[in-house]
């Protein structure tokens, strides 16, 4: 994806000749490799081998800062010490077949900028100290089978530019306190169990470019005020919003 090349290229302008991973985040790539078969993985690595040469592994200064296998047959649940990865910045598992939940450790990673597990088997509920992660940019959690609720909290994430959850099991209802996201360009929420009222509050997000929360249990009004935005995707159909002209599908 483009934030990853965009990242990835900018940091490995200054990498290590030969780089020295601590013991630790090393024993954290193996774990991940032997927990979900790294055997079968569409390009596998050879632990024979300097872990700078491991396909998506980015290493700045001796620190792993960017993991990206995507579409590469990770099969299995990942480990918990993934969360030894301290110095990440991206990490990038869309579309294998990761199962289980999503590890609480995940959570020690503070600068994780990129968190992307879309398209996967992964169940559970979010981790509980999501909103630790202070430095997230893209949550991009899409086409799982996730549940639970959002951190009421969510809005202390102010540097989150895109929460992408749709096609999963989430519900309650959304959070007031995202309407503090004032970086927030995207909320993809759609085909979920989200009910209430929906936040008048969002229509105050100065970055919103994409609302897309159709397929849900939404309802009371619709913050009309909502339609005026200049969005370039606006979709809130098939929710139990009380007017009948909230079937707006809007795409440009």
């Amino acid at each position: 994806m483009k934030i990853f090349t965009t990242l990835a290229m900018a940091m490995m302008v200054s990498l290590s000749t030969i780089a020295q991973i601590s013991s630790t985040e090393k024993q954290a790539l193996i774990d991940l490799y032997t927990q979900t078969k790294g055997d079968t993985w569409t390009t596998s690595w050879d632990l024979n081998k300097s872990p700078e040469k491991w396909n998506g592994v980015i290493i700045l200064n001796d620190k792993v800062i960017a993991l990206s296998l995507t579409d590469n047959n990770l099969t299995g649940e990942l480990p918990e010490s993934i969360g030894d990865l301290t110095h990440l910045k991206v990490l990038n598992l869309h579309k294998n077949n990761i199962e289980g939940n999503i590890p609480e450790a995940i959570t020690n990673i503070k600068g994780l900028k990129v968190l992307n597990m879309s398209f996967n088997k992964l169940e559970g509920s979010l981790p509980s100290n999501l909103t630790d992660l202070a430095s997230l940019e893209y949550l991009d959690l899409f086409f799982n089978n996730l549940s639970g609720k959002l951190p009421e909290d969510i809005g202390t994430l102010r540097n989150l530019k895109r929460i992408s959850l749709y096609s999963n099991n989430f519900e309650g209802q959304l959070p007031a306190s995202i309407e503090n996201l004032e970086n927030l360009r995207d909320i993809q929420i759609s085909s979920n169990q989200f009910n209430g009222e929906l936040p008048s509050g969002i229509a105050s997000i100065p970055s919103l470019k994409r609302l897309s929360i159709f397929d849900n249990n939404f309802s009371g009004d619709f913050p009309e005020v909502i339609n005026t935005l200049d969005l370039q995707e606006l979709a809130y159909q098939n929710n139990k919003f009380n007017t009948t002209t909230a079937i707006a599908v809007r795409d440009r």
